[in-house]
């Protein structure tokens, strides 16, 4: 009778622990639920995030031969630093204090005024550029706030804000907007809008131009 007593017992016992682990389980997976429904409702979400910084092309003045050139990538400039000096116009000169991104003149080569020499970026200013497909755009404005993961840094999230938005799309400029085909139909492509995020990086993490984010801005 005893262990009949217990085996009962035993047995009440295991059913309720049974239903109170069904219970927190059912519970976790709502709050789970609830979670992802409320960020798809309140965030905008996008992988198509990448650290950037504003970008300076130098060309020269005229054309000419170049005499001298004194950077190469990766080199740090100051604003009016002399980057290189050409026969009829003598100086090329930094816009900005930055690196120098790409170097592509060489001495005693001939160039005319519309050839790129370097690329110079603002890294003291850097950001996140998020392309937006236009879809999607009229639900981001300026000053909202952002959650950004950036791929180097796992774990972290850094807190920002959108800054700008672009007037145009990305391919506004460029040969690839054209989206008819050879036999003139026109084909509907889906346009990117870049957006601007500045993030607090209050702890000076370094950040190298081209780096992967996760962007999520939030709408409500």
């Amino acid at each position: 009778m005893e262990q009949s007593k217990k085996a009962k017992l035993k047995k009440v016992f295991s059913k309720k622990t049974l239903y109170s682990i069904i219970i927190v389980l059912v519970i976790l997976a709502g709050s789970v639920g609830y979670y992802f429904y409320s960020k798809s409702i309140n965030y905008f979400t996008t992988d198509n995030a990448k650290v950037t910084a504003k970008m300076y092309p130098i060309t020269p003045v005229t054309s000419g031969k170049i005499l001298e050139w004194n950077v190469s990538a990766g080199d740090l400039v100051k604003k009016d630093e002399v980057l290189g000096r050409q026969e009829v116009l003598p100086y090329i000169t930094s816009p900005i204090d930055g690196t120098v991104v790409k170097s592509d003149a060489i001495k005693n080569q001939t160039v005319a005024a519309t050839n790129q020499l370097a690329v110079v970026a603002d890294t003291a200013n850097m950001y996140i550029g998020v392309n937006v497909e236009e879809t999607d755009i009229m639900k981001i404005k300026v000053g909202q706030q952002t959650e950004v993961e950036i791929d180097a840094y796992p774990g972290k999230t850094f807190k920002g804000k959108v800054t700008d938005i672009d007037d145009t799309t990305q391919t506004y400029f460029s040969a690839s907007a054209t989206s008819l085909t050879t036999s003139g139909t026109y084909t509907k492509v889906t346009q990117l809008i870049p957006i601007k995020i500045t993030i607090d990086n209050n702890e000076k993490l370094p950040m190298t131009l081209g780096m992967n984010a996760v962007v999520s801005i939030k709408l409500r």
